[in-house]
Parts: C-alpha cells; structure tokens; sequence
C-alpha cells in the first residue's frame, strides 16, 4: 500500500500528459485544416529592416496560431509563399502589405494539393537558444540561399519551410556572466519566436539532393555566430518528410528560438538587389482594396485582386460614368476586352451605344455577341463595305439657319485641324463659302448636296451657276462667288489649289465617296432619342489613316451636335447614351483641347457619357492632355510604359511608378469615380468575354441591307445632282424602314 500515493501521482501525471498531447494534436489538426496558401511577391527595392519591422508587427497575432512561411523553387523558378489560418489572413494581409509596401499577395489554392516525392528532408536547430546569431550578415544568407534554388533540373523541387510563433520575453535570474546578460538583451531586442525548420529536396538521385540541401544549409550558415549556429536534428530523413506536407507543429519545445531581426533572414524575402537572380521575379505591383463606398451594382469593370476581396466587382454607377472615363494601356494589355465588356452590359441594360473603332476587330466582337431583343437596334455604318455602304451627309445636320452655320464651322475646323501645317486664311475661306452654299442648296430632286460637290463647286462653272441659283445664301457668300468668277483661270487655280488637293484625297477614295457621297444617310439623332447601337468600323488599315481620321472626326463633331439638341428634351427624360473612342488621339484631331474640354464638361448634362482608351501620354497633345487629365473623372490603366507610370503615379498614389509598370496581364489600377468624386486607387483584373453567338458577318449584312444603300445607286445620284439632265435618277430610298434580314441566329 506504500506505494498507491506514488501510483497515484504517476496516474495523474500520465493523464494529463496524455490530455495535452491530445489536445495539442487537436489543435495542430484544426489549425492545418484552416490553413489558406497565398503566395507572395515582393517590390524590388525590400529592405531587410521592412522585413523585421513586419514580422515584429505580425508577432502578436501568431502566439496560439503559427504562420509558415515557405520558398518553392522548382526548374520554372523560385516562389514565396506563406500559409496562415483564413481566420487570420485578412488581419496577417493587411499588415504585411501596410508594413511592407508594394508587396503582393494572391490566394493559390492549388499549392497545398502539390506533394512532390521528397529524397532527402532535414529540420534545424540553433545550438544555443540564448545567443544572437549574426543578423548583420541577413542580407548574405538570403542572398547565399536564394543563389542555390535556381536553375533547377526537370523534377527537382527545393522547399524551405519556416513555421513560426511568437512566445513570450524572458528574465535572468541570479547573478549571470555579463556576456550573457550582453547577448541576453540582444536576444531579445526584437520579439522572440519559436520556430521550425524544414527542408525538403526532390531529385532523381541521392547525391544530387544531397548537393542541393547543402547548398542551402551553407546558405543558412551565414548566419552563425560564436557560440551559438544552425544545424541539422539529429532526425531520420524519413520522418522529417512526413512532417513536411503536413506542416507538423512540433510536440514538446520548438527546436529554434529566434528573434524577429534573425527570422527576417531565413525567410529569405529577396531584398535590393537581387531582381537579378535568376528564376525569382520581383518588381510586381500592389494591390489595394475597394473603396467601402464602391456600389456592389453598376458597371462592372472588373474584379478586386486584394486578398479577401477576390471576386469582388469594381464597379461605376451611371451617373459617376457621365463624368466620363479613360482607359490607357498598350497594345495587347486587355484594353478592347474590357471595351467590349462594357460595350455589351451597356447594350443589355437598353442604353444608346456608339462605338468609333479604328481597327474594326472590337466592332466584329460586338457584332458576335449581340443579344436578340438589340438585334434591330444595330446600325452598322462600315466604309470599307463598297457594295452597300451606310450614308453619312454631314451637310443634313443642321436644320435650320443657326445650326447649318454651325456645321459648316464644324467642318472647317476639322479640315484646319486635319492640315493645320498646310491651312491658311484663303484656304478656310474657300472652305467655308463653298460649305455654305452647299448647306443651304437643294439639287434638282430635292434632295441634300454633300462634302463630295464642293470640287464641282469650284471648278464646273455651269454647275455653280445652277446651284447658287436655287441657293438662299447670304450676301457675304454671293460676294465671294461674284468675285470668284471674276478671276481668270490662273487666279483660280492659285485661290483654290490648297483647297483641291486637299479635297480630292478623299473624294477619290472609293469608301469615303461612297458614304459621304449619300444625299441621305444615317439620322445619328436615333441613337439619342430611340436608343440605337452605333458601330463605326473605320479599318484604316483599309481605307487609309487620313481618312480614318477623317472620318472619325466628321462623326463625333455631327454626334456631338444631335447631342446638343438634346437641350430641348426635360432632363429627367435624358436617357444616358455611351460614347466609346478607342484611340481617341486619332480620331479626334478636330478637338485641339479647348473644344474636347468643352464636350467634356458638356456632354455630362445632356446625358452622353464618353469613354476614351488610348496607348500612352505622347499621343495626346498638350492641350488635349490637360482636357483629358483635368476633366474625366474616372481613369484605367494597365501596365505602362516607365516614362507613363512616372507621370501617372501621381494621380495613382499610394501606387508608385513600379507598380503601374508592374501590373500584370489583364491587371488594372482604376480611380474611381464615386458618388460625383474621385476616390483612392483600386487595383483588380478584368473579365474575359462570353463566347461568340453567332458569326458577325450575318448581323453586318443585316444592318447594311436595312441602312446601306447599293453603289450604282450611290454613284448614279451624285451624278445626278451635279448634271440632272444627263443621269438617270435613282429611286426614292426610305432609310431605317428597308426590308427585314434574316434571323442572324
């Protein structure tokens, strides 16, 4: 019976000791269950000091949850990673991408599901928990261990684990060494964490791993000190491999103590300095949550790429968007994706839309993606399609005396704008009086003049002659004329030579002759008061880049004008129309800055809401840059060019110029505009397309055969109107009533 107290006690013992060894598996269990991967990459000027400051930052929230940080290096190159509780990873996020700016972090579900064979696994330990390893050479040891990892063979995979927690300070007791006391404080200058070390090399042979393992634990090596190194447990390779992929918390005391400034270098966050080691990528951009203000509908543009706001739509409400948009990227970033996305949520939603696309790809991704209740909404107007174009009259816009001046202002300031090297004060009064009489005269039929009769003008005196008698100008323009006709022949030429040469490149060009040259054409008013789509296809690739811009300028000066007869409509009945320019610096040479500003400032108040995409800043103008950058409220952008995120990151701050050049494909930075001002930066990705419906050819032949008319037509009309006695009139043509195409499903 003398020894049932000690049984007893012994009894007791093992009990709780068997209490807390479960406990403790229960715990490692729960914990690695909720572990979440996200990987890490970091901006290229790190400081090892930013390290330490984040990872004494990150010290309180690991005390009862261990974070792990691990670097994965394999023949594709070297990749950081980290592992935390998703309970923890938004607090654990926030504060390493507070504390370490420019660092990016992206969930990667995928990573825990690769579990390589591993050769050869070993776990370290530091000999003297006490003494201070050698963190003035951390810099070295990342350098020494990250030089190891790459390049790697086909099926070699280095991983370096870390698994940390903090744990608390502690005191000497007694009257200790002063050498002690010395390395004691410096111990615990920094917040102490218990830590765990595991490497894991796969390799097809033995003897390769091993080199490799050495590599890293020399590596590590750096770091030792008198008295106190890194080295190797004496634990089987084996049964430090099955404690690899479960990430294992030790059982009992962790094998390594270590200060925060020690465990910034085993980490091995690459800092200045080593973008040039191959296989590691540094320089990428941040990320930045969503504004807590950004509305959950709206315009989507993309989604946030912030951790713990994967998924979340960026969006902007319609009457943050009338204060209109920039997108600037490069070729091939994303930027006509993103286009043709907004394009078809607007054109699902029922908006008016015109797209003005000088390449003609994004009018073809619109055509292929239209939904069946648009179908009859689409009003293609296409100059390379010669067989059956849609007509453009810009001399019909204007409807009574006010507004016919105004066109012809219009149109002569885009001619000055297009040839402002060239463009002199005889020059644009030629152009001018020639417009003039042409808006104001009818032809024999009764029907419009256009741009394509102004050479008729000047040089066939019969056909001036009959125009000018049917004309209700003014005395200034039968001024001009009279004085005009007294001129002999070589003074003509001299007064109207800059004018024809000019002219003639255009009106001898078959695409533009045969759109411009249509007494009737397209009424651009139906996309403001019904609704309609309106895809410009310019192909200068095709028709040329002159006549593109042309082109592209004679339609915006004429949309902008059924625009201002929006006046007359009561606000509240204003139904918002989008407006997307893709290139806008080429098509809107006519708007030397002050006239752009205007339209901007304007167009928000009469409903029209203008999108301008563009490749870089030297594209646009001084005056058309501080128009752009000063008005539009919301800008996109994607990765730029190094002299464009210089400029930009002003606009884009806490975004610097590393970030802007470092976004990445389909990335975007967007400063939103929300609720009628512009917010902080918000970084995401944009959204891929839904796949074609149907092919675009069969809805263009749609919309040509409704709006277009044939070319004899076309070139039997313009004849008519110049020399009625001696064509054949074509017949009436009723334009937006043709015949019904076939289902283009």
């Amino acid at each position: 019976m003398m020894w049932a107290p000690a049984i007893e006690i012994v009894t007791v013992c093992l009990i709780v000791f068997l209490a807390e060894l479960a406990f403790q598996a229960w715990a490692s269990r729960t914990w690695r269950a909720d572990l979440t991967a996200f990987r890490m990459r970091f901006p290229a000027d790190l400081d090892i000091d930013d390290v330490t400051r984040a990872l004494t930052v990150l010290a309180g929230s690991t005390r009862r949850r261990p974070v792990v940080f691990e670097i994965h290096a394999t023949s594709r190159g070297i990749a950081h990673y980290m592992l935390v509780p998703s309970t923890l990873a938004p607090r654990i996020i926030t504060t390493l991408t507070t504390v370490l700016p420019g660092t990016r972090v992206e969930e990667d579900a995928e990573y825990l599901t690769g579990r390589p064979a591993i050769r050869l696994a070993r776990e370290l330990r530091n000999t003297r928990a006490w003494r201070p390893l050698a963190a003035a050479r951390g810099v070295s040891a990342i350098a020494g261990v990250l030089s190891v990892l790459y390049p790697l063979g086909r099926g070699e995979v280095v991983r370096i684990q870390w698994t940390i927690r903090a744990t608390r300070h502690t005191r000497l007791k007694g009257e200790p060494p002063s050498e002690l006391i010395r390395d004691f404080r410096e111990k615990q200058a920094y917040p102490l964490l218990q830590a765990c070390g595991r490497v894991a090399v796969s390799a097809p042979h033995k003897a390769r791993a091993a080199l490799l393992m050495s590599g890293v634990l020399e590596g590590a090596g750096v770091l030792n000190a008198p008295g106190v190194a890194l080295v190797r447990r004496f634990l089987p390779s084996a049964y430090v491999a099955g404690k690899v992929y479960p990430r294992s918390l030790p059982f009992g005391p962790w094998p390594c103590l270590l200060n925060a400034n020690e465990a910034a270098a085993l980490v091995a966050f690459p800092t200045a300095g080593m973008g040039s080691i191959p296989g590691l990528a540094t320089g990428s951009a941040r990320q930045l949550p969503v504004p807590v203000d950004m509305s959950h509908s709206g315009l989507v543009i993309g989604e946030s790429n912030y951790p713990g706001m994967m998924g979340r739509p960026l969006t902007l409400m319609p009457d943050d968007r009338l204060r209109h948009a920039t997108i600037q990227a490069p070729t091939g970033a994303g930027k006509s994706e993103l286009m043709a996305r907004m394009i078809l949520q607007d054109i699902y939603q029922g908006f008016g839309v015109v797209l003005i696309d000088p390449k003609s790809d994004l009018v073809s991704d619109i055509l292929s993606r239209i939904p069946d209740h648009r179908v009859d909404d689409v009003i293609l107007m296409d100059p390379s399609a010669v067989s059956s174009p849609a007509g453009f009259n810009l001399l019909q816009g204007g409807h009574d005396e006010l507004s016919r001046e105004l066109v012809v202002d219009r149109v002569t300031h885009i001619f000055s704008e297009l040839w402002r090297s060239s463009w002199g004060p005889r020059t644009a009064d030629v152009m001018r009086n020639a417009l003039l009489t042409l808006v104001f005269a009818k032809a024999p039929d009764g029907s419009a003049y256009t741009l394509v009769e102004i050479p008729e003008l000047l040089t066939n005196d019969e056909f001036r002659r009959m125009v000018l008698r049917k004309t209700k100008v003014t005395p200034s323009v039968r001024q001009f004329w009279a004085a005009y006709d007294a001129m002999s022949d070589a003074e003509r030429i001299q007064v109207i030579g800059p004018v024809m040469n000019k002219l003639r490149a255009f009106t001898v060009r078959t695409p533009l002759r045969l759109m411009l040259g249509q007494s009737e054409g397209v009424d651009l008013g139906e996309v403001f008061r019904n609704g309609k789509i309106l895809l410009v296809p310019l192909s200068k690739g095709v028709i040329g880049p002159d006549a593109a811009a042309l082109l592209g300028s004679l339609l915006v000066a004429s949309l902008w004008q059924e625009c201002l007869n929006r006046t007359t409509v009561p606000k509240q009945a204003r139904k918002p129309v989008w407006g997307y320019l893709d290139e806008f610096p080429d098509i809107l040479k006519f708007a030397a800055g002050g006239e752009l500003a205007d339209i901007l400032a304007q167009a928000r108040g009469l409903g029209w809401g203008l999108t301008l995409a563009y490749q870089y800043l030297d594209q646009l103008t001084a005056d058309v840059k501080a128009a752009v950058l000063g008005t539009v409220r919301t800008q996109i952008c994607f990765q730029m060019e190094y002299s464009d995120a210089n400029e930009m990151a002003r606009r884009f701050a806490p975004l610097d110029r590393n970030d802007l050049a470092g976004l990445g494909a389909y990335e975007i930075a967007m400063r939103p505009c929300i609720k009628g001002h512009t917010a902080p930066p918000v970084t995401g990705f944009t959204l891929q397309l839904p796949e074609p419906e149907y092919d675009p050819e069969i809805l263009a032949a749609r919309s040509l055969e409704r709006y277009g008319m044939d070319r004899p037509a076309i070139d039997a009309s313009i004849a008519n109107r110049i020399s009625p006695s001696t064509a054949e009139l074509p017949g009436p043509r009723s334009y937006g009533q043709g015949k019904k195409g076939s289902d283009p499903r």
